[in-house]
């Protein structure tokens, strides 16, 4: 018996996983028919439908809403109801189209400015080398103060913590803030 042969990469894709090869016809035709056997399918399911519509009161229902034709306030509501969508769909229709003619052919958009690790020391109250530190440690114990401030941190490395404060203490007051936190 022959083996089969591997599929090469020059072989052409099958129609049903390149949709986009199809004929504008064939698309149509495809959906019709997805959307008769959908019908159908469901088609099947209406005894079910109409048990379970039957055991939670569904001839109520069809009493007000068919017999009494309570449909037609509802109609007209729905009709408000699309009036207030599609104004306020044409008012964000209208408001881009506004923004398309404005900004046509003009990149006002800018790429930030690069924050160098000094200016974010001096927001943070400390000095490079200890925020370098910190940015180095894989899990941080910061304390803040009443004001939001930065009062103290521990950073741990994969090996061992390393605690520093905001103030840029010494290493013997890291040393004991780690020690003990109620030092700070």
């Amino acid at each position: 018996m022959e083996k089969p042969r591997p599929r090469t990469a020059a072989a052409r894709p099958l129609i049903i996983e390149r949709p986009d090869l199809q004929s504008r016809p064939q698309r149509m035709v495809s959906a019709a028919l997805t959307a008769v056997f959908w019908a159908l399918w469901l088609y099947l399911w209406l005894p079910v439908v109409a048990l379970l519509g039957w055991a939670f009161g569904f001839s109520r229902f069809y009493d007000e809403m068919v017999r009494r034709e309570g449909y037609k306030p509802l109609a007209e509501m729905l009709g408000w109801y699309g009036l207030a969508i599609g104004l306020l769909a044409g008012s964000l229709v209208c408001w881009a189209v506004y923004n398309l003619l404005r900004f046509r052919g003009r990149e006002r958009r800018q790429t930030r400015p690069l924050v160098r690790v000094a200016q974010i020391a001096e927001g943070a109250g400390v000095d490079a080398d200890t925020l370098l530190l910190w940015q180095r440690a894989r899990v941080l114990s910061v304390m803040h103060g009443d004001d939001g401030g930065i009062e103290s941190v521990e950073a741990f490395s994969a090996a061992a913590p390393v605690a520093a404060s905001a103030a840029g203490r010494d290493e013997a007051g890291a040393e004991r803030l780690m020690k003990d936190p109620a030092a700070a």
